[in-house]
């Protein structure tokens, strides 16, 4: 499954584990504030391609990573750099993930910066398109 190669791979990038560990999770995000900095990820799209009238085995899927830090003691900053350390590490990609699934291709398509007065998190948002075949 896709999701599983880019976890697995994620984790294997220094540069992000050092800001989160092993906190690298599908929806929802973390409740207790001591599992942040975090990386939340949701599959925004997953459509196959076809030619003509059948499937030619490859996919399209956008992923957005949010990137999220709580409030205070550089909380903005850190979930920036995780962004940017997502950036770096899947713009892009082509090989086969962990997992065992065939990326042909990676861009990233689109980043934006949040925070959520409720939760008290700042958020990094990547989105990245992964071209793919299991």
């Amino acid at each position: 499954m896709l999701t599983n190669g880019i976890v697995a791979y994620l984790l294997t990038q220094p540069s992000i584990t050092t800001i989160v560990g092993q906190s690298i999770q599908p929806i929802p995000a973390p409740v207790e504030m001591d599992e942040y900095p975090a990386i939340v990820y949701q599959v925004a799209s997953d459509v196959p391609s076809d030619t003509g009238d059948q499937p030619d085995g490859v996919t399209r899927a956008r992923i957005v990573f949010d990137c999220l830090a709580p409030y205070g003691s550089g909380g903005y900053l850190i979930a920036r750099s995780l962004a940017l350390a997502v950036k770096r590490a899947l713009s892009g990609y082509s090989g086969v993930l962990p997992d065992g699934t065939n990326v042909s291709r990676t861009r990233i398509v689109n980043s934006t910066d949040n925070f959520d007065d409720n939760a008290k998190l700042s958020r990094s948002s990547v989105h990245v398109m992964f071209t793919y075949s299991d």
